[in-house]
Parts: C-alpha cells; sequence; structure tokens
C-alpha cells in the first residue's frame, strides 16, 4: 500500500494482506506475472487475469485496534482500461466480503480484447464493510474506509498504438491503376481527428508481393522502419495542412488520431510549434520525411 498518503485512520500494513502478483494469460496460453508491458496482444486477443490474496486476521486486528468482531471487511477488484494517469472507462469493480474464517480470496476474469485499450488498470483494495461497535480511538469507523489498496498498470500496446494489419488485394480496394502494384496501402480518413487511432487506421499488405511479405513475416528491420516512416509521413503531413492543427495540438484526446499525430511531430522536432513544423514541411519536404524515416527506426518510434 502507498504510505506516502496520510490516512485520518489507521489502515492494513503489508503484514495483513498476503497478496500474489497479478498472472496474466494471452488467449489461454501460459500464466506468465504482470509486468509493465504484455507482448504479443492485439484487440484479437482475451485476457486471462488471475490473483489471489490472504487476509493475516490475527494481523490485522492489531492494525486496525479493532476486535476480531468487529473485523468486517470488503476485498475487491476495479478494472479499468483507456489511457490517461486513471482509467477512461472502468469495466467492472467487484466486491466480496471477507470470510474469516476462511480469509483466502481468488480472483480470476477474462477480458475481451476489443473491450481494451491502451492499458489495462487493476486495482486491489480491501475497504470496511460495516461500522465497528467498539472502534479504538483511531480505527476506522465509516463503511467503505480504504484500508489497503495497491495497483497495477499495464500497457498493452506500448507507446505505439497498434492497428489492423491484413493482406489484400490491392486491385480490388484500388482499382487496376498503378496504385495496385503498391507493396503497401494505408487505409484512413483526415476527417475526424478525435476518432481512436485503432480504429481509424488499417494498414494493407499486397498479398501479391511474395517476397515483400515474407520480409514482413521475417520482421526485417529496414522493411518494417519504412512502412512505419510512411504512416507516420501521411498522417502527420495531413494533420499539419488542416485549418486546426493548432487548437488539435492542445485538445486532441488520449488515444485519438490526432493524439497520436501530435506525439510523432513532438518525437521529431522537439520544443518547435506548429508554424515551425509545417514551415519544414512546405520548404523541405525531404528533411519532413526524413525525420520520420529516422524516428521510425525499431526501437525509437
Amino acid at each position: 500500500m502507498n504510505r506516502r498518503i496520510a490516512f485520518p485512520f489507521l489502515t492494513l500494513s503489508d503484514a495483513s494482506i498476503e497478496a500474489s502478483p497479478w498472472e496474466v494469460s494471452v488467449d489461454g496460453n501460459d500464466w506468465v506475472e504482470a509486468g509493465e508491458f504484455l507482448p504479443d496482444w492485439d484487440s484479437s486477443c482475451d485476457v486471462h487475469i488471475r490473483r489471489t490474496v490472504r487476509l493475516v486476521p490475527e494481523v490485522a486486528v492489531i492494525d486496525l485496534s479493532l476486535s476480531i468482531d468487529d473485523l468486517q471487511l470488503l476485498l475487491g477488484v476495479r478494472l479499468g482500461t483507456g489511457q490517461g494517469r486513471l482509467p477512461r472507462l472502468v469495466m467492472d469493480r467487484k466486491l466480496e466480503r471477507v470470510n474469516l474464517d476462511n480469509p483466502v480470496w481468488k480472483f480470476e476474469r477474462v477480458i475481451e480484447g476489443r473491450a481494451l485499450s491502451m492499458v489495462l488498470d487493476l486495482q486491489t483494495e480491501v475497504i470496511l464493510a460495516s461500522p465497528p461497535a467498539s472502534p479504538g480511538v483511531l480505527s476506522p469507523r465509516a463503511f467503505g474506509d480504504r484500508l489497503w489498496s495497491d495497483s497495477v498498470r499495464i500497457r498493452l500496446e506500448g507507446e505505439e498504438p497498434r492497428f489492423p494489419i491484413e493482406t489484400a488485394d490491392l486491385g480490388q480496394l484500388l482499382g487496376e491503376g498503378v496504385a495496385s502494384g503498391a507493396p503497401w496501402y494505408l487505409h484512413w480518413s483526415p476527417r475526424d481527428w478525435s476518432r481512436e487511432f485503432n480504429g481509424a487506421v488499417r494498414l494493407y499488405l499486397n498479398e501479391s508481393a511474395a517476397e515483400f511479405l515474407e520480409r514482413i513475416e521475417n520482421e526485417d528491420p529496414a522493411t518494417l522502419q519504412l512502412i512505419l516512416a510512411d504512416i507516420m509521413s501521411q498522417i502527420c503531413e495531413r494533420f499539419l495542412v488542416d485549418a486546426e492543427a493548432v487548437e488539435w495540438i492542445d485538445a486532441a484526446e488520449p488515444g485519438s488520431l490526432g493524439a497520436q499525430a501530435e506525439q510523432w511531430l513532438r518525437k521529431a522536432w522537439p520544443g518547435k510549434d506548429v508554424a515551425f513544423i509545417r514551415s519544414v514541411l512546405e520548404s523541405r519536404p525531404g528533411a519532413f520525411r526524413s525525420a520520420f524515416l529516422a524516428l521510425a527506426e525499431l526501437g525509437e518510434a
């Protein structure tokens, strides 16, 4: 529990709560201890989570200066998702009364991948279930007083949001012109910068470009760098020519198409304003593209 917070009542020490690390499984594969980032996940993959928490009553009554009869507690989990300091969406909150005869609580849940965005927030908490009959001077007294909590934040998509990628017949998508021979095609629209990034962008790989697809499957760094640089350049160029770009720079919602453009631009030109970056695009388009080629180097973007 975060002891930097000074509560107006006694709280539970870590000695009174034995909590296992959160464990995560992607689509039912092997369980692993949850870290800061969950690799090999996309929105088609369900996330399985589990944890065991045990209360030590004999320590808890001392921590809270309560009798065993007054030790009435609820233990629960809050699941949240979405970018930001606080989760943009609370998906679920479950509370259960702690049974002092068997004070072990096991939580397991399967979360559909389509319900998740950017991060998965897991908060475990113990709260007071009812006012005690004979509290000590500093004992918690009100229903809902939070006595212990911890939080885990798991990044699902890293710093760069993921987006759908699939192979396709570009002749059908783009017609029989010269564009149908391109190795890839980025499908997106600059009309609405407030859209969620991963729902606004889709990358199509030319199914007839066998050698190119083989390089993708082998994760060839140069090929991936070129594709990512093209994506960055396309989106950021259109963002800069939008008449309301300056307003979007300040007001873009986290996780949106506009926010992603802002992030890339600030990485490529840290400390520069929109007017400066736009001047680079207008007068030195080669330098503009080169900046994104450099930024797209794997490990940087």
